[in-house]
């Protein structure tokens, strides 16, 4: 699968009232109408225990200067508090776009939990290239 590109998101969450998040390959539109995406994260970790429990998450689509972000939410096992990143309402500051949204359903698949998320709240916040994750590496997307 490493040589499928993929965008980059930060799925953010509360937890214990702090902004939380984690870096996310596996995320998708799924509906126009009503809006909803999908978001798979591992079962076990802090974000999606935080997301099953509060039924809400939030995706800031990560623009290609947000490296240093990615890797901080990637870190395996690490506190992921996000209060350096964050804007008020939790979206990565300088996200592409920034969306909120509600559970509404979520399924087990072996070692993950897919999140189906109606979403509630999308603001564009600015134009630029997208962060791509391509064979284990970030990658700026190229402009033509």
């Amino acid at each position: 699968m490493s040589t499928l590109a993929s965008g980059v998101v930060m799925v953010t969450c509360r937890l214990a009232g702090r902004p939380w998040g984690t870096t996310v390959t596996a995320f998708a539109s799924v509906s126009a109408d009503p809006p909803t995406v999908l978001v798979s994260l591992g079962s076990r970790t802090t974000v999606a225990r935080a997301v099953a429990e509060t039924q809400r998450f939030g995706v800031s689509i990560l623009a290609d200067e947000h490296v240093a972000v990615a890797h901080y939410g990637s870190a395996p096992r690490a506190p992921k508090f996000l209060e350096r990143f964050v804007t008020p309402g939790d979206g990565v500051a300088g996200a592409l776009a920034h969306l909120e949204c509600e559970v509404s359903d979520e399924v087990q698949v072996g070692d993950h939990t897919v999140f189906f998320g109606r979403v509630r709240v999308a603001r564009a916040s600015r134009k630029g290239s997208p962060l791509l994750y391509h064979r284990r590496a970030y990658r700026q997307c190229l402009a033509s």
